[in-house]
C-alpha cells in the first residue's frame, strides 16, 4: 500500500515534494492520483499522452467528469487493489493497476498507474533482442554454403521456401554434413532473423539438466537453484528460433514435455505454477531415422509428426564429390592463401586424389584432412609419393569399417536393453504394465521388445 498525504502541503519537507515530482514525471507509467473527494490532485505527462487530454483540463476536477464508470472510485470506496486490469481508452489497450492510498489506516485517496500495451510489447522485444548480445545469434547464411553440386543447390532452394514459413523443420543428415549451417541460414533468411537463434545439442546434457535448460526453473524448485530462478532456452528464443540438434537423443520424459510446448505454445518452468506463452520456431536435426526410433520405442510418434512438418534432407559428401575441390580451395583461401599460391599444383593433385575418398565423416572429416595437409605443407614434410600423402591425411578407416563399428555398438545397446528388461521383469514379478511404465514406453512396445529379444 502507498502511505502519503493527498495534499502537497502535507509533505514533511521540500525534498520529499521534489522526490515525488521526479517519480511522477519520469515514470514510464501514466499516473493519476485522486483524493478522498474523488478530485484529481496529481497527474503526469504520460497520463496526459495516454488519455489525450491536457493536464490543466483534468487537474482539480472530479474524476467522474472524465471517467463516469471509473473503477478508481471503487478502489477509493472499497480499499481493493486492482492489478493488471486490461482496459481500452481512446482506441488504445492499456494495463491498469489501481491502489488505495492510506494514512493512519484511513483511505485518503487512490492512484491509478497504467501503461500502453503496445509500449510494453516494444520494451519486451527490445529486451529480448538484447539477448542476441549474449551469443544467441546465427552467424551463417546460405551464401556460406560452399557448393557447385546441383543436389545441394536444390536443398538450398527448398530451405529458402521453408524459411518463409513458421512451421517446424526436421533436418536429416549424416554427422558432419552441415545441419546447423542450414539451420542458421534458414533463421537468417526468415522474418525472425532479428530475433534470437538459440542452439542446443541434446546429447550433451543428462535428462534432469536438459529439462531445466529447455524450460527453466523457479527459485525454489530444488536445493541449490539459482536465486531468482533461471530462464529456459525456449523463453530466451521467444520470437526467434530454437535449434535442437541430435533430437533423436532426447529422453522420453523430456519428449513428452517438449510435445506439450509444441501443442500449447507455452512453457511452465520447473517448480513454478506460472504458464509462460512462447512464440518460437523450432528447427531440429538428427542423423537417425526417427521412424525406426519410433518402432523401437525410443521416440514418440506424435512428437515426430510435430517436429517433421517440413523435412530437409542434407546429402552426404560422397553424393556431391564435385564440392570437395571447391570447398578445399575455399578453405585454403581463408586459412593460408599464400601457402595455397605457393603449392597450388601439388595441392590440386592431392585434392584430385582425395576426391576418390568417400569421406564418411563428411565436411567435418574433410576439414580435418585439410588441416593436416596445411600442417604438412607448412612444415615441409610432404612426401613425394602422393599416395603415401593420402595415407597420411585420411583417417585409417573406411565406410564399411564405420558401419561395422556402428553395428557392434547397436548390438551392445540391444544386449544392454535385453538384460534391463529381464531384470525389471524379475524385480516387478512379471508385471509388464509396471515394466513398461518404468521404462517410459507403451505396453505394446514392451511386447515387441520381448518378442524381438526372445525373452521367455
Amino acid at each position: 500500500m502507498i502511505n502519503m498525504n493527498s495534499n502537497k502541503n502535507d509533505f514533511k519537507t521540500k525534498l520529499d515534494l521534489e522526490v515525488f515530482k521526479t517519480v511522477l514525471n519520469f515514470s514510464y507509467s501514466g499516473i493519476v492520483v485522486i483524493n478522498k473527494d474523488k478530485i484529481i490532485v496529481n497527474i503526469n505527462k504520460w497520463a496526459e499522452e495516454f488519455l489525450n487530454m491536457p493536464i490543466p483540463e483534468m487537474l482539480y476536477k472530479e474524476t467522474t467528469d472524465f471517467f463516469p464508470d471509473s473503477d478508481l472510485v471503487k478502489v477509493l470506496q472499497t480499499g481493493e487493489v486492482h492489478k493488471n486490469r486490461l482496459a481500452i481508452r481512446n482506441n488504445k489497450k492499456i494495463i491498469i493497476n489501481r491502489i488505495p492510498i492510506y494514512s493512519d489506516d484511513e483511505i485518503i485517496g487512490a492512484v491509478a498507474l497504467f501503461q500502453d500495451v503496445n509500449k510494453i510489447q516494444e520494451n519486451e522485444m527490445d529486451i529480448r533482442n538484447k539477448i542476441i548480445d549474449t551469443g544467441f545469434f546465427a552467424k551463417y547464411n546460405f551464401d556460406d554454403i560452399i557448393h557447385k553440386s546441383q543436389n545441394i543447390a536444390d536443398v538450398i532452394k527448398i530451405a529458402k521456401i521453408y524459411a518463409k514459413t513458421s512451421s517446424a523443420i526436421l533436418i536429416n543428415g549424416e554427422s558432419g554434413t552441415g545441419k546447423e549451417l542450414f539451420a542458421q541460414s534458414i533463421h537468417n533468411y526468415s522474418d525472425r532473423k532479428n530475433c534470437p537463434f538459440v542452439a542446443l545439442n541434446c546429447t550433451t546434457l543428462p535428462e534432469s539438466i536438459l529439462e531445466s535448460e529447455l524450460f527453466g526453473y523457479s527459485e525454489a524448485s530444488f536445493t541449490g537453484a539459482q536465486k531468482g530462478g533461471k530462464m529456459g532456452l525456449f523463453q530466451q528464443a521467444h520470437k526467434g528460433t530454437i535449434f535442437l540438434d541430435e533430437i533423436g537423443e532426447i529422453p522420453l520424459p523430456v519428449q513428452a514435455k517438449l510435445l506439450r510446448v509444441l501443442q500449447e505454445k507455452q512453457i511452465r518452468p520447473i517448480g513454478s505454477n506460472k504458464i509462460i506463452p512462447v512464440d518460437v520456431r523450432i528447427i531440429s536435426a538428427t542423423n537417425k531415422n526417427l521412424i525406426e526410433e519410433v518402432e523401437k520405442g525410443n521416440f514418440r510418434l506424435d512428437l515426430m509428426y510435430r517436429l517433421n512438418v517440413l523435412n530437409l534432407k542434407i546429402p552426404p559428401l560422397r553424393e556431391r564429390k564435385e564440392d570437395i575441390i571447391l570447398f578445399s580451395i575455399n578453405y585454403f583461401t581463408k586459412v593460408n592463401h599464400a601457402l595455397y599460391s605457393k603449392n597450388k599444383k601439388t595441392i590440386m593433385n592431392i585434392l584430385n586424389l582425395l576426391s576418390n575418398h568417400d569421406f564418411p565423416g563428411n565436411i567435418r572429416e574433410l576439414e580435418n584432412v585439410l588441416s593436416r595437409l596445411t600442417l604438412l605443407l607448412e612444415a615441409n614434410l610432404l612426401k613425394d609419393d602422393l599416395n603415401m600423402v593420402i595415407d597420411q591425411l585420411i583417417d585409417k578407416y573406411s565406410s564399411s569399417s564405420i558401419q561395422n563399428i556402428n553395428h557392434n555398438v547397436s548390438l551392445t545397446l540391444e544386449n544392454t536393453e535385453k538384460q534391463e528388461i529381464i531384470d525389471l521383469l524379475i524385480q516387478m514379478k512379471g508385471s509388464k504394465n509396471d515394466v513398461a511404465k518404468h521404462m517410459g514406453i507403451s505396453r505394446s512396445t514392451l511386447w515387441k521388445k520381448i518378442k524381438k529379444y526372445n525373452i521367455n
